[in-house]
């Protein structure tokens, strides 16, 4: 049933991405040919009023065919003779829905809080290397460490533990100024727990209720984070410090989303959220098929004030579509030999 489970929340995820594109194009005023969910052959289509609506056998992807998408068309509701800024509005509905989508669902997570840890000081412990009158002191703020932006409490462990050395360039919110630390020494210290050598970096952080407005501002927060893991993950991808059969497609994240749900549904969510604002991101990269290279297009028009050749986009298209689905297959065979070793 967990499987099952995964299998529809990520049909949901795709739903609510090319529902965007739908809507909007409606709105828009854009004839749309075919609404369906999922892919392969049909085995349930419904023809209401001008647009298809089907059921594709394989539960993973979707599609919004719109009239003039990927070739010129005459129909003054096609895509390609819309305006600009409709077509802007339509490209972006889709990923705008799924980061909305993960946005919801993180709120509805943090709604039961009562309390946030936020990345204020509270107080030192013994050890703490990092104090004294040009270092950090109680009530301040962390701002930013090494470049790195604090937006959440688990960011600042986040940043120390990710620097060259233990001496940091910080940024705090001290009395309501911004406070420049520079070459700041923090480095983990041992302490005994229970009997156990743990090290710690030394200082606590401060709790502060949890009213809506906080809620609001931790989830749009936590949101923001997803969106700079997913790019902090492709940099490693085309540095070549993750490999591409560390990725996971849709038979690997069903799998992954199906051991949360065994284990706690609470983290299942969390997972639906991050996914939701991973396919955001990933949709707006300018790779060909994607709704990134699309703005390009857009983009390009606007700017030098003539069409794009329909065909040679499509075209490109096309290309692009192939080689993704073409990497799927790869991903998807290696999530499955994973499963089965």
């Amino acid at each position: 049933m967990t499987i099952v489970l995964a299998i529809l929340v990520f049909a949901l995820l795709v739903l609510v991405h090319e529902g965007g594109h739908f809507l909007a194009a409606k709105a828009c005023g854009v004839r749309v040919l075919e609404f369906a969910l999922g892919l392969g052959p049909a085995i349930f289509k419904k023809k209401w009023g001008e647009t298809t609506y089907a059921i594709r056998a394989l539960p993973f992807g979707g599609q919004c065919v719109m009239e003039g998408e990927d070739e010129s068309s005459d129909d003054p509701r096609a895509f390609n003779n819309a305006k600009l800024w409709k077509r802007a509005i339509i490209l972006v509905a889709g990923v705008s829905m799924n980061f909305l989508m993960g946005f919801v669902i993180l709120f509805c997570i943090y709604s039961p809080a009562e309390a946030f840890v936020m990345p204020t000081v509270d107080a030192f412990m013994e050890k703490f290397t990092g104090g004294g009158e040009n270092g950090v002191q109680e009530g301040d703020t962390f701002l930013e460490i090494d470049g790195y932006n604090v937006y959440v409490s688990s960011d600042i462990a986040q940043a120390l533990s990710h620097g060259d050395d233990d001496y940091f360039d910080i940024w705090v919110l001290r009395d309501g100024k911004r406070v420049h630390l520079q070459n700041v020494y923090i480095a983990p210290q041992p302490y005994e727990l229970d009997g156990q050598e743990v090290h710690y970096y030394g200082f606590y952080l401060k709790t502060q209720e949890a009213t809506l407005g906080l809620k609001l501002r931790m989830t749009w927060f936590s949101s923001v984070n997803v969106v700079r893991l997913v790019i902090d993950s492709l940099k490693q991808l085309f540095t070549g410090a993750v490999k591409v059969t560390d990725l996971s497609g849709p038979v690997g994240i069903s799998a992954a989303m199906s051991e949360y749900a065994k284990q706690d549904m609470g983290n299942f969510w969390f997972i639906t959220a991050l996914i939701s604002i991973n396919l955001a991101v990933m949709n707006l990269l300018p790779i060909p098929a994607l709704d990134g290279a699309r703005l390009i297009f857009v983009l390009y028009e606007a700017i030098f004030r003539r069409p794009v050749n329909r065909k040679v986009e499509g075209y490109i298209h096309a290309v692009g579509l192939l080689l993704l689905l073409g990497l799927m297959l790869f991903v998807t065979f290696h999530d499955i030999w994973k499963l089965v070793v």
